[in-house]
């Protein structure tokens, strides 16, 4: 018998249904456990109708794929994928948040960068073993925490972080498109165009997915190179850059920036390995997307910091006008003005770069939404893209004017919800399921009776929020807590909401939890 793929295997599926019309699917353990609709049927048929065989789109949502459709060995993929997705110009414009909001020196924000990732990379790089463990996507494995119906909490602030994060990436690619050939192109062009392009690969799937970002990171890793080879001949200015005391109100917030940065990819970093085979081993699957995510980020918001600080120091005047008040685009164009013409597409291949990021968010929007709202299950996976492009489309055109106050406020509340899901997520895992993978049942994905009643869950994230909401530091608000780590006289500083809303979630989570499962027995 010849070998298939998933995506073969899925292929013939879809021919099976087209021949014979809608398909009864047992729910037998080793098969997919959820029964097939005839709306299902048609709306499938009707787009293979409309589209023709030549295209690839997914159709399958959050059903969990059983041992024998996870066939993927290219677990290379846990590398590559992750890898192009933050080899963008958004991880380079959080590197220039240290000396732009908070005064740091290139040596400050380096340090801070370097070791901020470490711990929030680590953590969606082991939830990543979800995906190819139990075949389910990650807003369905929270369930097995939060709660049938008390998933939808971590679920809604999910969804509002790919809505952010798709309308913060769209912005900065728009900027830089828009720097290409200034006066011909708008911003508002170039963040359409951005948003489009995502949308037309996301909603292709797992499989297109990974074979762009298989190949993409390639022109972008040269680019950049380019980028800091040109550039370098100015990046000697950035330590002349008359740096702000380091206090402990500055180094907190930016700690916190550069968290929020990637932990928030814990609600995701299941979603795009699902197709892998369960025996892969745990630290293959860990390693690679620990490289996968802190190399590009940890590289490039230096990158992003030493540009900054040459912007700011006044020895560049160019530079100094091009950056402005944060202008990331006009900055790389100026540092790769010596290229000329070729220089401008170094600037097109950069912006273009941010769909990497964009398309597999949209991706995994789709498969949180269908958690949050199950009949959305029985909706084509491919029209739930079009609604999420429709809503952050118009949030990325007005906010583009006031780019860096987004980016710094949204990197920071990302944080604060992403840091308390995973430690729920994580304390169940390792306390109460033993740290096995064999303590989850994967038919019970949809039988709230059978799953956690949720409650402990939920009053442990509003605990670690409060928390979080007393500490913070953000544009709009400041928490007595941060006030006080400050200092007095100090107008910005000492957010500690990621740490203080991650551990008080984790104490209460211990206590309830075990409450939880004397009263329920689940």
């Amino acid at each position: 018998m010849s070998h298939q793929t998933a995506y073969e295997k899925d292929d013939l599926e879809d021919k099976t249904v087209a021949d014979s019309g809608p398909p009864s699917v047992k729910g037998a353990e080793g098969q997919r456990p959820q029964e097939s609709t005839s709306f299902q049927w048609v709306s499938k048929d009707l787009w293979r109708r409309g589209t023709g065989s030549g295209v690839i789109v997914e159709s399958r949502g959050i059903v969990p794929l059983t041992p024998e459709e996870r066939t993927e060995t290219r677990f290379i993929q846990n590398f590559t994928l992750w890898l192009t997705m933050n080899m963008t110009i958004n991880a380079f414009s959080a590197g220039t948040l240290g000396p732009l909001y908070y005064g740091l020196s290139l040596r400050n924000s380096a340090l801070i960068i370097v070791f901020s990732n470490l711990l929030s990379c680590a953590v969606p790089s082991y939830l990543a073993l979800f995906g190819p463990r139990l075949g389910m996507r990650m807003m369905t494995n929270a369930r097995y925490s939060y709660g049938y119906f008390g998933a939808m909490l971590p679920i809604v602030f999910n969804l509002m972080t790919f809505i952010g994060f798709c309308a913060v990436n769209s912005i900065v690619g728009g900027q830089t498109l828009a720097a290409v050939n200034p006066g011909h192109l708008s911003v508002a062009v170039g963040i359409v165009i951005i948003a489009v392009v995502s949308l037309a690969i996301s909603f292709c799937g797992y499989r297109i997915l990974h074979t762009i970002e298989r190949w993409a990171w390639i022109p972008i890793l040269i680019s950049f190179i380019l980028l800091a080879a040109f550039g370098g001949r100015h990046l000697g200015a950035a330590l002349q850059f008359e740096a702000a005391p380091a206090t402990a109100g500055s180094v907190l917030t930016f700690i916190s920036i550069i968290i929020g940065f990637t932990i928030s990819y814990s609600g995701m970093s299941a979603d795009l390995n699902t197709y892998m085979r369960q025996d892969v081993g745990s630290a293959t699957v860990f390693f690679l997307t620990l490289s996968g995510l802190y190399l590009p980020c940890a590289l490039l918001q230096i990158l992003g910091a030493a540009f900054g600080c040459a912007a700011l120091s006044g020895q560049v005047t160019t530079w100094s006008d091009a950056f402005g008040e944060g202008a990331i685009g006009p900055l790389m164009a100026v540092a790769l003005e010596p290229l000329r013409g070729f220089g401008k597409v170094i600037l097109v291949i950069l912006a273009l770069g941010i769909i990497t990021n964009n398309a597999p968010t949209v991706y995994a929007f789709s498969m949180s939404a269908q958690t949050c709202l199950p009949f959305l299950a029985y909706v084509p996976r491919f029209l739930i893209p079009v609604a999420a492009t429709a809503i952050y489309l118009p949030i990325a055109l007005v906010g583009a004017n006031h780019f860096f106050d987004a980016l710094s406020s949204f990197l920071g509340i990302i944080g604060y919800w992403a840091s308390i899901f995973a430690v729920v997520f994580l304390i169940e895992h390792f306390v109460f399921r033993k740290g096995k993978f064999t303590n989850y049942d994967v038919s019970h994905w949809n039988q709230p009776s059978k799953l956690p009643v949720g409650l402990a869950a939920i009053f442990a994230s509003i605990c670690g929020a409060a928390l979080s909401v007393v500490s913070m530091d953000q544009v709009w608000y400041r928490g007595p807590i941060a006030k006080k780590i400050a200092g007095p006289g100090e107008d910005y500083g000492g957010d500690v909401g990621i740490e203080l809303g991650a551990a008080v979630a984790g104490i209460v989570y211990l206590f309830a939890r075990s409450v939880e499962k004397r009263v329920f027995q689940r």
